[in-house]
């Protein structure tokens, strides 16, 4: 009995409608077939009825990182908000969010993700780091290594699951979360205080991660015990909902 779980694409625009691209980073799929899930991809459409058909076919919501920031940002000036960098995402990403915190559907932000759900949850948005702190977040290093330490409050499902207060993740954002929304929790923050990871204490399973346990896990196992628990948590809803399962593979 697997259940799906709904990932979120990126959206590139191109100069033309024809090459505008839909994409994701392939360690996502991985990361939710490892852990016992069957991702499913879902690509950014228009009509508010064609999301909600989306979301009914799947036991979890995955809402990935970054992809698809024109080229017209550069490196060093201060992004707008999640909104004004990729408009058409944002409004999909948004519909997802809403609908799937409506049904209590299982949700794991990462990154970008982690911002918009707490966005779409009530919550706001630094829209720079400079002011915040002289770290950089933005490593240049692989994936998946570590570019600094992250606290976690002993009490909370993150620390069971790493079975740690104190650990090392990588990091590749250049905004954080400033206001947490209304029944989340921060549970874990970067040694200069940006905001790591939350839980919500009025939901299922809610979580958001700012780094990306994904990559980490490739090198330090503890780290897929985030995919493993969101998949259990999204398999619950399944049996809650009483769907037919998807037990072996389709020829």
């Amino acid at each position: 009995m697997k259940p799906l779980i709904g990932i979120n694409c990126a959206f590139q625009e191109e100069n033309s409608r024809f090459n505008d691209r839909l994409h994701l980073a392939r360690i996502y799929v991985q990361a939710i077939e490892k852990a016992g899930g069957i991702p499913v991809l879902l690509p950014i459409v228009d009509a508010a009825e064609t999301v909600r058909s989306l979301l009914a076919k799947v036991d979890g919501l995955l809402m990935s990182g970054g992809g698809g920031l024109p080229a017209k940002f550069s490196a060093d000036e201060t992004l707008p908000d999640l909104a004004q960098q990729n408009p058409i995402r944002h409004r999909f990403d948004v519909r997802l969010v809403e609908l799937a915190l409506q049904r209590d559907l299982p949700i794991l932000g990462i990154c970008r993700g982690h911002q918009t759900v707490n966005e779409v949850a009530g919550g706001t948005l630094h829209l720079s780091l400079a002011g915040l702190t002289r770290q950089d977040h933005r490593q240049s290093g692989p994936d998946d290594q570590v570019c600094h330490q992250m606290r976690i409050l002993g009490d909370s499902r993150l620390a069971a699951l790493l079975g740690t207060t104190l650990v090392g993740v990588n990091s590749f954002h250049r905004q954080a979360v400033a206001r947490l929304a209304p029944g989340f929790r921060g549970v874990a923050w970067a040694d200069d205080g940006v905001l790591e990871a939350y839980e919500s204490a009025e939901h299922a399973f809610v979580m958001g991660c700012q780094f990306h346990p994904e990559s980490l896990m490739l090198k330090d196992s503890r780290f897929a015990a985030i995919y493993e628990v969101f998949v259990q948590a999204a398999g619950q809803y399944h049996d809650r909902a009483g769907r037919h399962s998807v037990q072996g593979p389709v020829a």
